[in-house]
């Protein structure tokens, strides 16, 4: 593989706007509570006591950094103050014993080291990224900054987030798979409350999530070997906090692919934060990606969120969050084909944290949650080969109760408790029928029909526990072990026992290693009944057993390289469908490529290596490599899953010139995907075609690079900016699918030479977007 030089393609228009720095001013000489309310609007989470911060303290020295944790620490430090990791990824301002000592380091001169003192600042989970927040670098994948530069199409953050090692997907979908886990295997929480599924257009592409990256304000992604407080999925965690305000800002952008408005500011002399964030947007280009003949699809989506926090007191923040999200998806070609889709989610809960005493701290969440689904038409005509209708109505609705405590024992012990309780509705009214003619699958034999109904309203409860405790064992191990109970009121299983274990060992200041051990539970949710593949039935929670090692070296001159192995047993897993060749189709659930796969257990194992430096300068970037495999045992045999990825590469290359230009070249290269061949037969005269071993044959390697430019500009009354992107700058045809098999018949031998129709992606895919912020 050969990734061009930057100055090949700076020909090529390219991309980006991205935001100001946040903290503009001169700070030396202004209130230290002014500055800290403005570094939560960069994404920080505060919590400190008016007594420790009172409106008297000043910034003594200015700081050199534009980093926002950096610049934190930098204020805290003339105040003998430092940050430590509070409740719910929240930052808890104390004293420094070490600095009212004379211990501290003045100035920065002194490296950070890879692993922090106090007990709980410590991560020791592996397999954990950072984005967005203002956490130390060492452990932060993409900064806030680094969000805003990487090409991702139309800024959403799941793209940015499936950047990262061991996730797996396709262009045209923002959804992804973590270690070889299925698509659904990610818990997703936003500001405490758990969202189901939150993408756009679900039953088609899943091209853009409902979440607007430019609210959020930090996310914590888990890909492993997660702790005790997470459960219900079984690959991985992406847990996200919105952006907190410190003053009144709107921004408006208009982009290829949506548009937005973000408006966030406080009230009550600042003791209240409020956050609005709207978004309309349009897919008729991305499908021009997938099919450059899909002019009659045009879908619209909409999503909205919305958040009112307001402390009380010094030691509670209540918050009230709204999120929803609508779609509509119509189609019509003529009396051939008409397919009407609509989807709406709605969200809303409160969230209570409280810091009881210094050694107590809680988050407390009510919410529920209503979802629904309408899908319905036909297509094909009495002639067609394939023809078939469907009507798909269905709704589910959540309340639920949450409770996290962390209790602070000692400085060498840290207690953690939860309990989950949650109430569920669901109604499914589904029917469907079709007919096939002739197709690869049935050639010259009688036609396949399918009819398909279920009418069903349903409901249960899902009541979660655990416990954890971490312990400094000495100065260099740590260990955190934890159980957790899952019980599921309408499934055929008894509830479900999860022992979690995870291991630090500080070996030098530089350097640190982690292992994780834990068992993984994943019920079938009470809306994942499987109805349109005739499934009426819950099917036991499948298991996954987790074994990782890995360790993080700091070198110098900015450089970070992290190394991790990882090992997962798959057992007790429930059949699921896929499309052989088409698999983003209108009704999948009606096409003849629709496939039932039934594993008895399956195994994931890999090795990733992430590779960093940011040293602060104009240059900076980061490179991974993962080697790895995901198989399922159907039938006695060990199949590749279809989104394995044997090798993968990712890499980005950013060069900021001065304030106001950046330039990013990011790219991505992986073994190609398993499919299915068919082979053609001929007998008796008479064409025919058998489907070979599942996933045993591979598209050819898959390999992109995206290329994007921003500018910013500052106004008397705030900022403008703009950016160019260019997706697939080297307009590469990377096979994503087959539409089709061509069959050749030698008449005197009777041999059938069967070539697939593989199709690719439609190649470049400029995109630009224009941002007013004041």
């Amino acid at each position: 593989m050969r990734f061009p030089r930057a100055s090949t393609l700076a020909a090529a228009v390219l991309s980006l706007l991205f935001a100001s720095n946040i903290v503009a001013a001169p700070l030396a000489g202004r209130a230290l509570v002014d500055v800290l309310r403005e570094l939560e609007a960069a994404g920080l989470r505060l919590i400190y006591d008016s007594d420790l911060v009172p409106p008297g303290l000043r910034v003594v020295t200015e700081p050199r950094s534009t980093r926002p944790r950096a610049i934190l620490d930098s204020i805290l430090r003339d105040h003998q103050l430092k940050a430590t990791r509070g409740p719910c990824g929240a930052l808890r301002i104390v004293t420094d014993p070490a600095a009212r000592t004379g211990g501290g380091t003045a100035g920065g001169s002194t490296p950070s080291p890879v692993m922090p003192t106090t007990l709980a600042e410590i991560v020791v989970t592996p397999s954990q990224f950072k984005l967005l927040s203002g956490e130390p670098e060492q452990r932060q994948f993409l900064s806030r900054e680094d969000v805003r530069n990487l090409p991702h199409l139309a800024d959403d953050l799941y793209r940015a987030i499936g950047r990262i090692p061991g996730a797996a997907g396709s262009d045209v979908t923002a959804r992804f798979s973590i270690r070889g886990g299925e698509e659904d295997e990610v818990e997703v929480v936003l500001d405490g409350a758990e969202i189901r599924d939150p993408f756009h257009v679900r039953d088609l592409l899943r091209a853009f999530s409902i979440i607007d990256s430019e609210a959020v304000g930090a996310v914590e992604i888990l890909t492993g070997g997660f702790p005790a407080q997470y459960g219900g999925r079984m690959s991985g965690v992406i847990d996200i906090a919105s952006v907190t305000p410190s003053k009144r800002t709107t921004e408006i952008g208009i982009s290829l692919l949506n548009t937005r408005l973000l408006s966030l500011g406080t009230f009550d002399e600042q003791r209240g934060q409020w956050l609005f964030s709207l978004r309309r947007g349009y897919l008729r280009e991305l499908l021009r990606l997938v099919d450059e003949g899909a002019e009659e699809l045009n879908p619209n989506y909409y999503d909205l969120m919305g958040k009112v926090q307001r402390q009380i007191g010094d030691r509670h923040v209540l918050s009230v969050s709204v999120l929803g999200a609508r779609d509509k998806l119509g189609i019509d070609e003529g009396v051939s084909t008409r397919a009407s889709a609509s989807y709406d989610d709605s969200y809303v809960w409160l969230n209570l944290r409280s810091s009881v005493s210094p050694r107590l701290s809680t988050q407390n969440v009510v919410s529920y949650a209503r979802l629904s689904r309408e899908r319905g038409g036909n297509y094909g005509t009495v002639r067609s080969r394939e023809r078939g209708a469907l009507a798909d109505s269905r709704s589910f609705s959540n309340a639920s109760l949450k409770s996290d405590s962390t209790f602070s024992v000692s400085d060498r012990n840290v207690l953690k408790a939860g309990l989950n309780v949650k109430r569920m509705d669901a109604r499914y009214d589904y029917k469907a029928a079709a007919t096939i003619r002739n197709s690869l699958f049935n050639l010259n034999r009688p036609d396949i029909t399918l009819s398909r109904r279920a009418d069903l309203v349903l409901s249960g409860s899902d009541i979660a526990a655990y416990v954890a405790d971490r312990i400094r064992l000495t100065d260099r191990v740590i260990v955190e072990a934890g159980i957790r109970l899952d019980k599921q009121s309408y499934t055929p299983d008894d509830g479900h026992v999860s022992p979690r274990l995870n291991v630090l060992f500080l070996h030098s200041d530089r350097t640190v290693l982690r292992a994780a051990l834990g068992r993984f539970f994943q019920p079938q949710a009470l809306d994942e009944l499987q109805v349109e593949d005739g499934v009426t039935r819950f099917f036991p929670a499948q298991r996954s057993d987790h074994l990782l090692v890995g360790v993080d070296q700091q070198l110098r001159g900015g450089f970070t390289i992290r190394l991790e192995a990882y090992q997962k047993a798959l057992s007790d897993l429930r059949p699921r469908f896929e499309n052989l060749f088409d698999r983003l189709t209108i009704f999948p659930e009606l096409r003849p490529d629709r496939t039932r796969v039934s594993p008895s257990s399956g195994k994931s194992r890999g090795v990733e290596l992430l590779i960093r430096h940011g040293s602060g300068g104009p240059l900076s970037g980061w490179m991974s490599y993962t080697r790895s495999s995901v198989t399922d045992r159907v039938d006695g045999v060990d199949t590749p899953r279809s989104w394995d990825q044997r090798d993968a590469i990712g890499f980005s290359a950013n060069y900021r010139r001065g304030e106001r230009w950046n330039f990013n070249l990011a790219g991505l290269y992986h073994s190609g995907f398993p499919t299915t061949r068919v082979v053609g037969t001929f007998i008796n005269r008479k064409l025919g075609a058998v489907v070979g071993p599942m996933n045993a044959a591979r598209f050819p390697a898959y390999h992109r690079v995206d290329l994007r430019v921003s500018r910013h500009l500052a106004t008397s009354v705030g900022g403008f900016g703009f950016f160019v992107e260019l997706f697939n700058v080297l307009n590469q045809e990377n096979v994503t699918r087959v539409d089709g098999y061509d069959f050749t018949i030698d008449q005197s031998t009777g041999v059938v030479v069967s070539e697939a129709r593989e199709m690719s992606v439609v190649g470049i895919l400029p995109s630009f977007g224009v941002t007013y912020q004041f």
